[in-house]
């Protein structure tokens, strides 16, 4: 059935809208050209310099006049022709900064599942955060600055600068904004998907099968690069260590790499969000975990690593979507390097670690010592494809220099109402499990006696409202506050690092305590005990869990003499994690060489 009478008859039923399911079509798509139309107002060098930003090989721009006829083309790849229309455009009216990745993601989306329109509309820098909610502001501004559109459901009148439907039965795909809930319209109560609801000028049915095709086979021309292209793969981008780490790397080596990233899973309001952090490194951004349905994503991880022409892809402790990619990838882009990173020798992706995934990743990346030891001599991986490289530590322009460390601790104090003699044990950590927040609140009750010591919790996540519960019923000297973008100044402005993980790999909040000479109080899990033993820069308690072993520990460090000794240390060690050394490392797991 072709994709117009499939959705004309889905539509025409009078059912509300139910759950959206997809089938796979493996049939291969037209080649989708995309033009970029525009009224005449718009300069033809101007359009070509935008077009030139963009990745997109098949993307030429067209002027129109008022009366839709052609007053100019820039041609680019594999633009339409005055005779072959382009199956796709895009109208952004007066060149936005609209970044690369935006129009990419909608074509690759596009290709992918077979719909009239796709609009990022949250999310994506500069986009409009309103929902939209009925498919008809798909084609007014701003939306249409953010959307592209199908030719055969869509036309440009140049006259009123603005994008007009052809028809009523429309499905249009809007990413973000409109994602958590249901829409009440006149016609129907539409139901919205974790990736990016679907809306119609008509009834849906209760099952709407979205056909979900092989966005690879979009045969795209690589954009050129003088540097090695890195594509990282991701869950999302939130505020936590591991983010720290990739982009604390990537900065580092923005030089010599050209990176781009696509996450794989939604991203949690709750866990921060740092994607505007990682702009400033690269506007290569795509968003794959909330645009599409599992089933397309391969495919379009294809089409990038393609359209990118990256020759290394970096999973960055992302989703166990890799590990049944890897596979594929192997085979069908047998040139393509492949690293993974595992942060736990005994939970998480270590399951996945078959002996048939030596033959489809080229490098693991070990967080600790503790993941080689496991790879190397329980499933068989040649120490020299497994190196071990810790997470890094802040730059130390991150910190207050030295010279204005008092007054900074004596500014957060003062805000925070915390006296200058207290002593501060300060956590930073998503509100999850494996960090064992309440472990700290019931810590913080046990040595209620000490009243000098209280206790600072920065952090968001699933376990957030818990805890907050927790310390309202606690009577103790304990405070949660959300994620915050000044960890640095919380550091100074403290007296120990504290974590009380259940598994770690290395934690970065660690790392930064110790560049800021503030000893730490932790439990033996991932290399955490072997750093605190071999600088000697803090309490390393044996088992996650005893709050035994972890009151001794909080009661030694409030003692000022054992603080002092251990603060000393802590500096000390705290140079061996600057950024430069991590990247350093990276760069040869990526190339297979030294910088």
């Amino acid at each position: 059935m072709t994709r117009n009478r499939r959705y004309r008859r889905a539509l025409r039923l009078g059912e509300p809208a139910g759950e959206l399911t997809w089938v796979f079509d493996p049939s291969v798509p037209p080649r989708p050209f995309v033009e970029l139309r525009l009224p005449t107002r718009v300069q033809r060098h101007e359009a070509a310099a935008w077009c030139r930003r963009q990745t997109l090989s098949e993307l030429g721009a067209v002027g129109l006049d008022p009366d839709g006829s052609v007053a100019w083309r820039v041609g680019a790849g594999g633009a339409g022709s005055e005779t072959t229309p382009a199956a796709w455009f895009a109208a952004p009216g007066d060149l936005p900064d609209v970044t690369p990745s935006h129009l990419e993601s909608c074509l690759l989306l596009a290709a992918a599942e077979v719909v009239d329109a796709v609009v990022l509309c949250d999310g994506i820098a500069h986009a409009p955060a309103e929902p939209i909610t009925e498919p008809t502001a798909a084609g007014s501004t701003p939306s249409r600055r953010y959307a592209l559109f199908s030719s055969d459901a869509w036309r440009y009148d140049a006259a009123a600068d603005t994008v007009l439907p052809t028809r009523s039965d429309l499905l249009v795909k809007s990413i973000g904004a409109a994602g958590t809930g249901n829409i009440e319209r006149e016609s129907a109560t539409f139901t919205d998907t974790r990736r990016g609801p679907y809306f119609s000028t008509g009834k849906m049915a209760p099952i709407l099968e979205v056909a979900v095709r092989d966005a690879s086979l979009l045969n795209r021309e690589p954009t050129p690069s003088d540097k090695p292209t890195v594509l990282v793969t991701a869950p999302f981008l939130a505020r936590g260590g591991a983010e720290h780490t990739l982009f604390e790397t990537m900065r580092e080596l923005s030089d010599q790499c050209r990176f781009a990233i696509a996450t794989l899973a939604p991203h949690h309001p709750k866990l921060g969000d740092r994607r505007d952090d990682f702009r400033t490194i690269t506007d290569r951004i795509y968003c794959l975990g909330d645009m599409v349905h599992p089933a397309a994503m391969y495919g379009m991880l294809v089409g990038l690593i393609d359209s990118l022409g990256a020759e290394v892809l970096y999973n960055a402790n992302s989703t166990t979507l890799f590990y049944e990619f890897a596979p594929r990838l192997r085979l069908d882009r047998p040139g393509l390097r492949i690293i993974d990173h595992l942060y736990d020798h005994r939970v998480g992706y270590i399951d996945c670690y078959s002996e048939d995934l030596r033959d489809n990743v080229d490098v693991c990346v070990a967080e600790n010592h503790r993941i080689a030891e496991v790879l190397t001599g329980d499933r068989g991986w040649p120490a020299d494809r497994v190196p071990v490289i810790w997470p890094c530590g802040r730059s130390s322009d991150a910190f207050p220099p030295p010279s204005e460390r008092a007054r900074t601790r004596h500014r957060i104090r003062d805000e925070m109402g915390i006296d200058p003699g207290d002593v501060v044990f300060f956590t930073a950590a998503r509100m999850h499990q494996q960090k064992r927040p309440l472990d700290l609140v019931e810590l913080a009750r046990r040595v209620r006696d000490l009243e000098h010591v209280q206790f600072l919790m920065a952090g968001g996540g699933e376990l957030e409202d818990e805890v907050d519960h927790a310390i309202r019923g606690a009577g103790a000297r304990i405070r949660r506050l959300p994620f915050r973008s000044d960890i640095p100044d919380l550091i100074v402005a403290a007296d120990v690092g504290c974590l009380v993980s259940d598994f770690e790999g290395l934690p970065v909040f660690m790392l930064e305590c110790l560049q800021a000479g503030r000893p730490f109080l932790g439990t033996d899990v991932g290399d955490m005990g072997e750093v605190l033993r071999r600088t000697g820069a803090g309490i390393v308690v044996d088992r996650p869990g005893d709050l035994d072993a972890l009151e001794a520990g909080v009661r030694r460090l409030a003692e000022a003499d054992e603080w002092a000794d251990l603060a000393r240390h802590a500096t000390d060690a705290g140079g061996q994690f600057d950024p430069i050394n991590c990247a350093a490392a990276y760069h040869r797991a990526f190339i297979g060489r030294d910088p």
